[in-house]
């Protein structure tokens, strides 16, 4: 009897201890910290203004606050606008995004990059502007890995609007040269109503091309849906993993459930980490 009892007290705690072992949070895709620490405008390229003067561009960097982790993942969360001045890295849902994966123990950056007044009416001078100045910045950030303290082979990007069409750009063309020059490239992108149209696509959906996970709404007035569509197509054409989740009846900016878009941007992302089972 008393065997018996003994064996079921321990059963009751194994299993307790189970239980509690599968709820405990997991670095890098749960929130982990409370605190975000932000280390505003570090200035990263000095280069030639749309106006034809020097212009020197910044970015923010976020990181959970006390963290001591030496080679964390990185994500470059790169804003929207139209290519036209009003937003900068500060817009609410690029700083809502940093500030989610730092809690979450990632290192966010979020960049400047050159906007014009009246951008031209195809818009590729703007992109390829700005595509280059995104590129300057994930070149800032592998340079400064050891300082910033990220695993330079574990970087993710993501855009919204007008940076999702950058993005898109930058990690189809990024992930290119890295095979070319088998170096480590973007393990993943997060496109946010952004899928650029064909005129504004100047990378391609092959083999080297990412995972992709997209959000858009059904409704969007400004970067219509059938563009993620598109690229959702191309991407299985080139047999990329990725996902599509439509919003129905959303417009442009579907911002209403921040929380709702992290989790599902987080469950996508984490596992392309690659790294060892609940690390």
């Amino acid at each position: 009897m008393r065997r018996s009892l003994l064996l079921l007290v321990l059963g009751v705690m194994t299993c307790a201890a189970g239980t509690a072992s599968a709820q405990r949070p997991v670095r890098y895709r749960d929130v982990v910290f409370d605190k975000v620490e932000r280390t505003g405008d570090v200035a990263f390229r000095t280069t030639t203004s749309t106006g034809g003067g020097v212009t020197t561009l910044t970015l923010d960097v976020y990181q959970p606050a006390g963290d001591s982790a030496p080679a964390r993942p990185a994500i470059i969360w790169i804003h929207g606008g139209g290519f036209r001045p009003g937003n900068d890295k500060r817009q609410k849902y690029i700083v809502g995004m940093s500030e989610a994966f730092a809690m979450r123990g990632w290192v966010s950056v979020a960049p400047d990059y050159r906007v014009r007044a009246n951008p031209d009416p195809d818009r590729l001078p703007a992109l390829r502007d700005a595509l280059e100045d995104c590129r300057a910045a994930l070149a800032w950030l592998r340079t400064n890995a050891a300082a910033c303290r990220i695993d330079p082979t574990r970087i993710v990007v993501g855009g919204g609007s007008a940076g999702g069409m950058i993005a898109v750009n930058l990690a189809g063309l990024e992930n290119i040269e890295a095979a070319a020059a088998k170096r480590p490239g973007i393990v993943a992108l997060v496109d946010l109503w952004g899928s650029p149209a064909a005129a504004l696509t100047i990378t391609e959906f092959g083999p080297t091309f990412p995972p992709t996970f997209i959000i858009h709404g059904t409704a969007d007035p400004t970067v219509p849906f059938a563009q993620s569509e598109a690229l959702a197509a191309a991407l299985k054409a080139g047999g990329i993993a990725h996902e599509l989740y439509a919003i129905p009846g959303a417009a442009h900016t579907p911002t209403a459930d921040m929380a709702d878009l992290v989790g599902r941007t987080v469950a996508f992302v984490y596992p392309r980490l690659g790294l060892p089972v609940g690390r």
